[in-house]
């Protein structure tokens, strides 16, 4: 074997991509580069004319990401999968009347360990109330008074009236 044929054995790859973002690639390489035209570059490449043509607009105004950026391992961001593993158990225990840091001492009984701040954003994105009162972490042999924290995010949860406050919230334990 020659090396101008081993070359060529794994030249299918570059002429004839099966992923998309290497044929969009090669059709704008031969565009740019090769100097064909629209329509040729289209053709080689199994793109229409204007196909090719929003591909190069596209590409000269930045909004044409060819390549995936490089990022560190491990889930990608904006995700929490131990959260998304525990929503349900954490709205179960929420309606059993349990405070975060009930459910959060629970969680991790069952395996599932999560912190309290994690349970609260949970409960936060379900509409609970779990922002507002929970009960300060104490002794397991008893229960603590329910404690409304300052930074109560849920809409209309505190009522006053003169001489009272209450909690208007309508998940059971929350107050």
């Amino acid at each position: 074997m020659t090396v101008g044929s081993a070359q060529r054995e794994g030249a299918g790859w570059f002429t004839a991509p099966q992923q998309v973002n290497q044929r969009r690639y090669e059709a704008l390489r031969a565009y740019f580069v090769d100097g064909l035209s629209y329509a040729e570059a289209g053709t080689r490449f199994g793109y229409t004319r204007w196909a090719v043509v929003n591909l190069v607009r596209d590409y000269r105004a930045g909004e044409l990401d060819l390549f995936a950026a490089p990022r560190r391992p491990g889930p990608p961001p904006g995700t929490a999968p131990a959260k998304d593993r525990a929503r349900g158990r954490i709205i179960a225990l929420r309606r059993e009347g349990l405070s975060v840091y009930e459910i959060s001492t629970r969680l991790a009984a069952e395996g599932m360990p999560l912190n309290r701040t994690s349970v609260g954003e949970v409960l936060a994105q379900e509409g609970s109330v779990g922002c507002c009162a929970t009960r300060s972490p104490g002794p397991a042999s008893g229960r603590r008074p329910l404690v409304a924290t300052r930074n109560c995010r849920a809409p209309r949860c505190w009522t006053s009236r003169p001489g009272r406050t209450e909690c208007t919230a309508l998940w059971p334990g929350c107050c």
